[in-house]
């Protein structure tokens, strides 16, 4: 198995299991070259036998052939030469490959000792019935990394000594907005109960507010006075302010500790920022009841206009989650998998079409982030 290795990316040290790995996943692919390239990239060479391939074949037939429904036969009991000829080869050994490809890059990633962030770039330069499967795939990979002293920014930011104040003006704005919903929902239920066919929330004058009594505050809570009621609401807005105060300290931190990092991000890796944000965007279009390409035309930009517009925002993400992720290691902070697997199952229910695994990722990340700003915020204190 030839390895190019003139300039090489930053590589993982693994146990010596990783020679095990290695030894077994030897068959599955031949000819590997890993260089360098500009940018922290990395671009992977390498063959998938014509046996090995032709054993996803076999599976890429089953798994197409169990929707495929031909008069005469049962579905999912096509006869295979049938089959082919009503699939079409070359849909075949597509789907073969991208199967080949899903479960053998991870193996070459983990056996090769190639910290691989983010999804490849794979392109297929050789592919046909009874032989082997080339490919090249370039993909982000761990660049060097100089990371300030963080716990010393984080010190000196949430040693930071800051008082907070209720006015009594806030107290009163928050108790009238409070009467104002509970007038409201009141109004709502009397169109209910009057047989109004399409109820609505209507919007409720300052003298028709609901006036606030020991009986009003008893119908909200644990509450048995009006002065109970302004003491609790008093507490949550200074909580409220505390929460907001920390969460600006955090901000600080991290803008801090990312002026201060030196690292060069790899395209790739903003790239895939940047579709990330263009599918946020798409999703919040969709929430109003838009085309994505109608938005485009109301706001009259390309798509390419939006992606250099992103590009900033992009690389700033990239730089802060790969300085998160650098702490994380650093701290050997990670994940309950337990807690990771519940969050998990409870997306799932509400998005049952996702894909379970970047569900994962997803919760992983973002537990994995919270953890390290937590440590940043006990290590300050």
């Amino acid at each position: 198995m030839a390895k190019t290795r003139s300039r090489c990316p930053r590589f993982l040290h693994y146990k010596a299991a990783t020679a095990t790995l290695t030894r077994m996943n030897a068959t599955q692919y031949t000819n590997v070259t890993v260089t360098e390239l500009e940018g922290s990239e990395c671009e992977i060479r390498a063959t998938i036998p014509a046996e090995i391939l032709t054993q996803y074949r076999t599976k890429a037939v089953k798994e197409l052939g169990s929707s495929v429904e031909v008069p005469g036969f049962r579905k999912g009991h096509v006869p295979e030469d049938m089959l082919i000829g009503h699939l079409g080869e070359s849909r075949i050994m597509e789907r073969a490959a991208n199967m080949a490809l899903s479960d053998i890059y991870p193996k070459i990633v983990v056996s090769e000792n190639i910290e691989a962030l983010g999804a490849p770039r794979i392109n297929i330069t050789k592919l046909a019935q009874g032989n082997a499967l080339e490919f090249t795939a370039t993909t982000a990979v761990m660049p060097a990394i100089t990371l300030p002293n963080y716990q010393k920014i984080a010190k000196d930011i949430f040693s930071k000594e800051e008082t907070f104040d209720v006015s009594d003006d806030e107290v009163a704005e928050t108790l009238k907005h409070i009467r104002r919903e509970r007038g409201r929902i009141e109004a709502y239920e009397k169109q209910k109960n009057d047989g109004v066919e399409s109820p609505e929330l209507p919007e409720i004058a300052d003298d028709e507010l609901p006036e606030l009594t020991d009986e009003f505050v008893q119908q909200l809570g644990d509450f048995k006075t009006v002065a109970d009621f302004e003491k609790k609401v008093r507490e949550n807005i200074l909580e409220e302010k505390k929460l907001r105060g920390n969460e600006k300290k955090r901000m600080e931190t991290l803008e801090k500790i990312i002026a201060d990092t030196k690292v060069v991000i790899p395209k790739l890796f903003i790239d895939e920022e940047t579709r990330r944000m263009h599918a946020q965007m798409e999703a919040q279009v969709a929430q109003t009841g838009t085309k994505f390409e109608d938005y485009l035309k109301n706001i009259n930009k390309t798509i390419e206009e939006l992606y250099t517009e992103w590009k900033p925002e992009a690389e700033k993400r990239a730089k802060l989650q790969l300085i998160l992720n650098t702490i994380a290691k650093e701290q050997e902070l990670t994940p309950d998998a337990d807690m990771v697997q519940r969050e998990v199952d409870h997306i799932k229910k509400s998005y049952p079409q996702a894909d379970e695994e970047n569900i994962r990722i997803y919760v992983a990340t973002t537990k994995r982030n919270e953890m390290v700003l937590d440590q940043l915020e006990k290590s300050a204190q």
